[in-house]
């Protein structure tokens, strides 16, 4: 039914949508980028000023790879969301084979922080495991601090350590 796109700021536009059901498609899909660079959204409360909405969060499908077929639940997927970042949903639709190799989950991570890679999980019977995340639909991001908010080429981290062997994340 249409959209209004106004910059407010330089890099923040505000989206007007003329009915519910493109702003929830825009809303529920993603992550968006542009120009190989994410784009954060973020639904605005009524009455709050759009400048003064916080633009930190990035809603991701992530893929967990070498779990056990036991460990494949949702239950786990809780628990290695919110471990990633923050819980939003599990996709039965691609956890409903028994010859799957991933478990797919929604998070909402925190661009502020570095994206997690991996995780060691420990069994109840002493022994450990780990398993390993792809993010997908992963725009630039940095492989030297992990954030996604820049690539290497403009990382602190690597211009602060030119000649010291900096490694990657």
């Amino acid at each position: 039914m249409g959209i209004n796109i106004k910059e407010l700021e330089t890099g923040i536009f505000l989206f007007q949508f003329f009915h519910k059901e493109d702003k929830a498609w825009v809303m529920n899909g993603g992550p968006w980028s542009f120009d190989n660079a994410m784009l954060l959204i973020e639904e605005i409360p009524e009455g709050e000023e759009p400048l003064k909405v916080p633009l930190w969060t990035l809603n991701m499908w992530i893929q967990i790879y070498d779990l056990p077929s036991g460990f494949m639940t949702e239950a786990v997927g809780v628990q290695l969301g919110n471990f990633f970042g923050t819980y939003i949903t599990y996709d039965n639709k691609n956890n409903s084979s028994i010859w799957r190799e991933y478990m797919r989950i929604k998070v909402r991570i925190d661009v502020r922080k570095p994206l997690k890679r991996k995780k060691k999980i420990k069994r109840k019977n002493g022994s450990e495991f780990v398993v390993s995340c792809k993010y997908e639909r992963l725009g630039d991001f940095c492989f030297a601090c992990g954030l996604v908010s820049h690539t290497e080429r403009f990382c602190r981290r690597t211009l602060d350590s030119r000649g010291e062997g900096s490694s990657k994340e």
